[in-house]
């Protein structure tokens, strides 16, 4: 298998695998659950536009501008064509999910376009993301874990938004 077959790889299963990926923790969501913001997140400045900080709404619409994101510099750099990006809103979670969706689509065919050779090179510092085509595409594939496990701890704060102590637990629970 080849290098970028098993990048892309890890980053379909990070996207999309039915137990432990960003689609899986996205699973059934409600519309109440998507929008909810805990209290650690009430001082957390606004930004006209995106959801509210830290929920579900706003971990959706960060990965989709960060996967286009992503695609665009690989694109670039690489002198691939450039599609135009989505803005996403305070949409719904629905919206929001067909919109990830499509821009997760525009950077996996990015990756899927590189070649081997491709991943030895350099992005230019004036990207913001200096170092090896294939270190960046590992950084992504990281991003797209770690939000699916801040909405997976956002679906748990929502259901249960107190800060209750378990004794059983030695009270550090």
């Amino acid at each position: 298998m080849s290098e970028i077959s098993q990048l892309l790889a890890a980053c379909d299963e990070n996207f999309g695998h039915m137990f432990d990926s960003v689609l899986s923790a996205l699973k059934g969501v409600s519309a109440n659950e998507a929008a909810f913001q805990h209290p650690c997140y009430a001082l957390v400045p606004a930004d006209a536009s995106m959801p509210a900080a830290g929920s579900i709404l706003w971990q959706m619409a960060h990965l989709c501008v960060c996967k286009q994101m992503y695609a665009s510099i690989l694109q670039q750099s690489l002198g691939l064509p450039v599609p135009q990006t989505i803005e996403p809103k305070r949409h719904t979670a629905a919206i929001l999910l067909h919109e990830l969706r499509l821009a997760h689509a525009r950077l996996r065919n990015t990756l899927a376009a590189l070649r081997d050779e491709d991943l030895a090179r350099e992005l230019p510092e004036s990207t913001g993301y200096p170092g090896r085509v294939d270190a960046f595409i590992r950084t992504i594939n990281r991003h797209d874990a770690w939000h699916g496990g801040q909405i997976a701890l956002a679906r748990r704060l929502y259901k249960n938004p107190g800060t209750q102590r378990h004794t059983s637990l030695g009270g550090n629970a």
